[in-house]
């Protein structure tokens, strides 16, 4: 599933994602814009690290989790929370 980190709280990493293929990728945040979830990526204690754009995580909760786990080990991150991109939805937990 394609993701890309779009907002950057922690540095470094902005443009960070994968391509459609899995495979690792640096873009431009406005790369995001075709993708229709946002997602936040937070630390075990509920420290925002990321924001960004992904693919349809409720038609793919499987590969919805792909950003997460690539922060995982790296950076630490512990938690995702997504909702349809443009829209004032509360947050939702990823879960399956």
């Amino acid at each position: 599933m394609r993701w890309i980190v779009t907002k950057d709280h922690h540095g470094g990493c902005i443009g960070l994602g994968e391509d459609a293929d899995g495979v690792p990728a640096h873009g431009k945040p406005e790369d995001g814009d075709a993708l229709p979830v946002e997602f936040r990526l937070y630390t075990a204690r509920g420290r925002l690290l990321f924001e960004g754009r992904c693919g349809d995580i409720a038609a793919d909760w499987w590969h919805g989790m792909e950003p997460l786990l690539y922060a995982w080990a790296t950076f630490r991150c512990r938690r995702l929370t997504w909702r349809p991109a443009g829209t004032d939805e509360p947050w939702r937990p990823l879960r399956p």
